[in-house]
């Protein structure tokens, strides 16, 4: 019998339960893993699918948009395997874009479209894996910080002596992520040179 059933993983997801995540991980990722393998990918890959997947899976349940026919294990697969496809897609793109240039107007408009698309993918996935590899406390301010939670509880849910050290907590966090961005091998793949 499973730990969690699919009921319990969606409220651990929008709960952000570490348990939840890491039974998704240990249950789920074998799973993603075989995908990509089988078609040509890496365990970077892999993982980085697997990212993608739970945010966009923790979006849908955040937003009350997921409306699920099936098991949350095939869905979650499902959203994966749309995700690799795309990967994929691209990467074939790259291969025949001087077929792109006969149209040059049309080169461009797809280009231009299909580049700020994968861009803020790659941002998104760039974001996700540093924010997960930020030491705890800063992971539980940004988190709090994003759900609005003022300062004030903040510095009193995680024992800090007051509001203004929290404040500063937050912006050395901010400091570590962009610092850990930007020395990230993909950065220059998401931002404009325009």
């Amino acid at each position: 019998m499973r730990p969690f059933s699919d009921s319990k993983i969606i409220d651990g997801i929008v709960n952000k339960r570490p348990e939840v995540i890491h039974f998704m991980y240990k249950d789920y990722f074998p799973l993603i893993l075989a995908l990509v393998e089988k078609n040509s990918g890496t365990l970077q890959d892999a993982q980085d699918i697997f990212q993608e997947g739970q945010m966009a899976l923790y979006l849908r349940c955040r937003d009350h948009e997921l409306v699920l026919n099936c098991a949350l294990r095939s869905y979650f697969y499902s959203i994966c395997r749309n995700l690799w496809l795309q990967r994929l897609e691209k990467k074939y793109r790259l291969v025949y874009e001087p077929d792109l240039l006969v149209n040059e107007s049309v080169a461009k408009y797809i280009t231009k479209e299909s580049i700020t698309r994968e861009q803020k993918l790659v941002r998104h996935r760039i974001f996700w894996k540093h924010f997960n590899q930020l030491p705890e406390d800063c992971q539980k301010v940004f988190l709090m910080y994003f759900d609005k939670v003022p300062f004030k509880e903040v510095a009193e849910k995680l024992g800090f002596t007051d509001e203004n050290y929290a404040k500063v907590r937050k912006y050395l966090c901010k400091k570590l992520l962009i610092k850990r961005i930007k020395k990230d091998p993909e950065y220059p793949n998401c931002v404009d040179h325009e």
